[in-house]
């Protein structure tokens, strides 16, 4: 059966419009309040609707020259805030940015402000300084500069910052005089955040210190700051300028301050992330002190927090001082383990959330579509009742098509949730469990009888957790990182297993340091069993030898070693469900098989393992 796609379904629908311009405008009108309700429902949550539906709505706007500029700027709004969720902070900007284009003349609209941040903000993530400017003057030519000064200061906080980030800091010096003059004349409320940021430029970009503390000093004998938030921010900023200047003890009372003055503001709704701050500041400082019960008594506070309460950047913050207090102290690791194994498992639970979250928004988005449709045709089948049989024949091809979309659409939800839950349980693969236990255990072996080496130890398996950490929330991670998580996993090897074994990695036709772009943790999983299984009860040395060879549009890697072979362990390494999983995913993306070869065909000894990677060439695309 032909499945009409939607440009045609469109194509017919415009045609068919011809026959009856008498109702057109009633048409557009239910249409327009067909996609108001559905923006309002992505207002309320982003993850209430779907990007097909915002792409299907897009579609109809633009084929409708009458359709009014708040719809068309809304729409591409909601685009750009589901791209910036997924990371793609490219086509973020662009969405972004066309939905600043549909404000014409002035701001009037409570929601209008929010085009121009997300676009400057996503400009100002790419780096992309010139488009900074663009959208900050534009946004600012739209405002009455005399009764939208809140709005003013906004824009000139963008300016600053974006001098900033051009590291131009006189120039960000003089924006932020324009905005102290608006914050002492009209907004007094806002003198704490003001002046904060410019003591921040004194002292971290233009090397006048004095000038920073006289600022702070400054705000806490002025009595327009009664804000308890204002109050925390201050005393953090001065803590933290001590604690860079090498006063750390100096740097003490002034985050007892801050962590009092952050439980007063209770209504502060990024209270705990401020609070679990103020707690590892002090934490921080103790360790540098050696006063490490301490730095354990307010570690212990964060964690009483709700490490799952926590964003993602406090969350790093503890297990890095976590495992700066291990290193200091060599003591027992099982607390390092136990904030890793909690983290792990929230971010497990999130991920399965936001899987079935999507789910279940594709499905509404499918029944909305539906009832769309179904509306469309009713007022469509109003109109050529009365026609002769070209209209009713034209009628049938519509409810073909609508047909053939609807069965699309259910296809496209059933590949959309495989997909998915295929990409949760590849992630969930990913990181063998017993190698960070047996690495934990063989630290904790080492405390006593070589703390040197111990501490060393924990040293590279904290790089390695770190980058395995940020390297699993990336669909696509770059060559070189992943080869740096590689080589950090095999020296931790050769740590546990000393003279056991050697290793070496080729490149062919191309270098480590390109801008290629791979799925993260494909050759782990071969390395592992090879060094676990392969290299099991050898007498000699044995060696791994990985290549990488650029062919067309993947990466061909291969891996020999010299080990006892598949026939040994071809159970354990065949039936592995990571490398079933892998595998699957080579298959599926490749359209090629992975291979798995016994040496001793050639009589040689140890195991081939042969697969296509898939690259791309930019993060995002």
């Amino acid at each position: 059966m032909y499945v009409w796609t939607m440009r045609n379904l469109l194509i017919f629908f415009f045609a068919l419009s011809l026959f009856s311009s008498c109702n057109q405008e009633d048409s557009s009108i239910s249409r327009w309040q067909n996609i108001y309700q559905i923006q309002q429902k992505g207002k309320q949550s982003i993850d209430s609707i779907t990007l097909d539906t915002l792409r299907y709505t897009q579609k109809l706007l633009d084929q409708d020259s009458t359709t009014p500029d708040s719809l068309l700027a809304e729409n591409n709004y909601l685009q750009g805030l589901f791209y910036k969720k997924e990371g793609k902070l490219d086509s973020a900007a662009i969405y972004f940015h066309n939905a600043t284009d549909y404000v014409k003349d002035s701001i009037f609209q409570e929601r209008q402000p929010n085009y121009f941040y997300d676009a400057w903000l996503t400009y100002a993530s790419l780096g992309k300084s010139g488009d900074c400017f663009v959208i900050s003057e534009r946004f600012k030519s739209l405002l009455n500069h005399e009764k939208q000064q809140r709005a003013l200061l906004w824009v000139y906080h963008w300016e600053e910052r974006t001098y900033k980030m051009r590291r131009e800091y006189n120039k960000a010096l003089e924006i932020n005089d324009q905005r102290r003059k608006i914050a002492y004349e009209n907004d007094s409320a806002s003198i704490p955040v003001v002046s904060i940021s410019r003591a921040n430029l004194y002292f971290h970009n233009l090397n006048k210190k004095n000038e920073a503390y006289k600022i702070l000093d400054e705000l806490l004998l002025n009595p327009k700051v009664v804000s308890d938030r204002d109050l925390a921010a201050i005393h953090t900023n001065y803590g933290v300028y001590k604690y860079l200047d090498g006063n750390f003890e100096s740097a003490v009372p002034y985050y007892l301050a801050a962590i009092k003055y952050t439980k007063k503001d209770t209504l502060n709704k990024s209270n705990t992330n401020e609070l679990a701050n103020a707690y590892s500041n002090i934490a921080e400082v103790y360790i540098d002190l050696e006063q490490f019960e301490k730095s354990r008594t307010y570690l212990d506070s964060v964690q009483l927090l709700g490490i799952n309460n926590l964003a993602r950047d406090k969350q790093k913050n503890l297990l890095s001082y976590e495992l700066r207090l291990a290193m200091k102290t060599n003591r027992n690791s099982n607390q390092v383990l136990n904030v890793f194994n909690t983290m792990y498992n929230h971010q497990d639970e999130i991920y399965k959330e936001k899987s079935k979250n999507e789910i279940l928004a594709l499905t509404k988005a499918n029944e909305k579509e539906k009832v769309l449709l179904k509306e469309k045709q009713e007022v469509e089948i109003k109109n050529i009742r009365n026609r002769d049989g070209l209209i009713l024949a034209l009628i049938s091809l519509v409810l073909l098509g609508a047909i053939g979309f609807l069965l699309y659409q259910r296809r496209k939800l059933k590949y959309e949730k495989a997909s998915l839950q295929g990409q949760q349980r590849l992630l969930r693969s990913q990181m063998n469990p017993h190698f960070t236990f047996n690495t934990l255990a063989a630290i904790q072996s080492n405390m006593e009888k070589n703390p040197k080496e111990a501490s060393n130890y924990l040293m590279k398996f904290s790089r390695l957790l770190r980058l395995i950490l940020e390297n699993s929330m990336q669909n696509y991670v770059q060559l070189e990182k992943e080869l740096e998580s590689l080589r950090k996993y095999l020296d931790l090897q050769l740590l546990r297993f000393p003279n056991t074994f050697t290793y070496s990695i080729e490149l062919n036709g191309l270098e480590e340091d390109e801008f290629i772009f791979i799925p993260p943790m494909l050759m782990q999983p071969f390395v592992e069993n090879s060094i676990e299984h392969g290299f099991k009860g050898i007498d000699y040395i044995g060696h791994l030898k990985l290549n990488l060879e650029l062919k067309g549009e993947y990466l061909a890697f291969e891996l020999i070693d010299n080990g006892i072979g598949l026939r040994e362990h071809s159970n354990k390494a065949k039936n592995s469900a990571s490398v079933k999983l892998i595998s699957d995913f080579i298959k599926k993306v490749t359209k090629s098989d992975l291979k798995l070869e016994n040496r001793e065909e050639r009589d040689l000894t140890g195991t081939r393992v042969q697969f296509s990677i898939p690259f791309k060439y930019t993060e995002n695309d």
